[in-house]
């Protein structure tokens, strides 16, 4: 573990992996530093990241790939920049809330799980209403957050909206950065 000299703490791919239970879950920002998708998406919202996950367990994240899904954070580790964020004012009882919601959506039968496609498009197009009912993009996911923060009020966000919402509000911040070799 490092910092830079915005003081932020850039972490390394044992501290990524060994980030404590006790602060989880955190919401994980990525950006794959070699996808055209990637770079499309970055594009399009003029911002800094394309995904959005969920670290749920020590070195285990749920994220909305072509299902939702657990799997390890060092799926992420060779190609994705990461920007872990956390609330360390949330109690035991409200991580557990968001972590068993996360469960239960990743154990879900697959046709809840699968990635909204017409979504991806209405949000290119700018119709953001264009959307499968049920299921998600990886940015609705931030709808956990809305378990334990009634300020939570994005509707169909990409990840960078979600990105700012977190960074106007006091009590979440960023746990640390991780950037590939």
């Amino acid at each position: 573990m490092q910092i830079n000299k915005a003081g932020e703490i850039l972490l390394d791919r044992e501290d990524v992996v060994d980030i404590p239970r006790e602060k989880l879950p955190m919401v994980v920002l990525s950006d794959n530093l070699r996808g055209f998708f990637s770079w499309a998406i970055k594009a399009h919202e003029t911002g800094c990241y394309n995904h959005l996950m969920w670290l749920v367990a020590p070195g285990v994240i749920a994220s909305q790939n072509f299902l939702f899904q657990a799997q390890p954070v060092r799926d992420y580790l060779d190609a994705f920049r990461l920007k872990f964020w956390w609330n360390p004012s949330w109690s035991p009882e409200q991580r557990e809330k968001i972590i068993s919601a996360i469960d239960r959506d990743v154990t879900a039968p697959w046709y809840k799980r699968i990635y909204d496609v017409p979504a991806i498009i209405g949000q290119a197009i700018g119709i953001t209403s264009i959307q499968t009912p049920g299921i998600d993009i990886c940015s609705d996911k931030g709808k956990y957050l809305k378990l334990v923060d009634l300020y939570y009020n994005l509707k169909r966000p990409n990840p960078e909206q979600v990105n700012h919402w977190l960074m106007e509000r006091r009590d979440y911040e960023v746990y640390g950065r991780y950037v590939p070799d």
